[in-house]
């Protein structure tokens, strides 16, 4: 009776409080690591690779967090290993299904609609492999902010006109 009483006590406190000690709620998944492991391996295939220095920092960060994780004792070892583990074969297995072009034969469809069923809804318009294009984020701003100059200096030039020649007319 006495360990349902504690099972009822953890599951209440959705895993939070396990002895008295607050935990972050993850058994044998480490959370942390695996929202570090997917920040780092979408920064690596996202940006140019010509920015080697961003990604080998993002590499840096990513250990030296899962290290941090470990110093602060917020998980065993063994969690942070696994979720390091699970999260990148995930990545990959995902990326490499979306690239290659056997999922969209019949047979193969339906296989990875019962191992990935939310593959098949991101991926349903998507005919080939698309190209990995990087654009800096602030190109769109800048063209906004360049055609309202544009516009605001034909403005002021007509005002201008137009002031100078009502000053001619009086």
């Amino acid at each position: 009776m006495r360990k349902l009483q504690h099972v009822i006590y953890i599951w209440r406190g959705a895993g939070m409080s396990i002895s008295g000690v607050r935990t972050c709620g993850d058994y044998m998944f480490s959370g942390h690591t695996a929202v570090l492991t997917v920040l780092n391996l979408f920064v690596c295939e996202y940006t140019s690779a010509r920015l080697k220095f961003i990604q080998t920092l993002s590499w840096s960060l990513n250990f030296f967090g899962a290290f941090f994780i470990l110093a602060a004792h917020e998980h065993y070892t063994i969690d942070v290993i696994v979720a390091f583990y699970i999260t990148s074969r995930t990545f990959a297995y995902y990326h490499v299904l979306a690239n290659s072009l056997a999922h969209k034969q019949r047979n193969s469809q339906e296989l990875t609609w019962s191992w990935f069923p939310l593959f098949s809804y991101f991926e349903e318009n998507v005919d080939s492999m698309i190209q990995n294009e990087y654009e800096w984020p602030w190109t769109p701003v800048i063209e906004f902010v360049s055609r309202r100059y544009r516009i605001f200096v034909r403005l002021r030039d007509e005002r201008r006109k137009n002031f100078e020649s009502c000053a001619k007319t009086q």
